[in-house]
């Protein structure tokens, strides 16, 4: 059984259009591939705030966790809060808590997860 699919194609800036054949196993890789294509995250009215804890030294440090913050996927503020800024805010959309404290314990140092809360977008 084969589906026939009517194509155009732009050969040398002219339209040109073309009838081809393809199995019937071949258009249902496509589509398959198609669903991981259109499955993508949505962007939701919940943005997440994240604290954490992180151990730091001095300044250089302070600068380092706030550098590898603000490089994760997601993240739209960083800043430092506590009286000895000891404590990482971080807030944006679909941030991977667990990945980030990960990465601040191995590049920063010792790393603890204070609070994880979200809040509705008002905009």
């Amino acid at each position: 059984m084969h589906t026939y699919i009517h194509m155009y194609h732009y050969i040398n800036g002219i339209l040109a259009s073309s009838i081809i054949f393809i199995p019937h196993f071949i258009i249902f890789i496509l589509y398959i591939l198609s669903l991981g294509v259109s499955r993508r995250k949505k962007k939701s009215n919940m943005k997440q705030k994240v604290v954490l804890k992180v151990a730091m030294k001095c300044q250089k440090c302070r600068t380092r966790s706030l550098e590898v913050a603000a490089e994760q996927q997601g993240v739209s503020f960083v800043g430092l809060e506590g009286n000895e800024k000891e404590k990482v805010v971080v807030i944006g959309d679909g941030i991977d808590v667990v990945k980030l404290a990960t990465i601040l314990r191995k590049k920063v140092g010792t790393t603890e997860i204070i609070r994880n809360n979200f809040f509705l977008k008002i905009f």
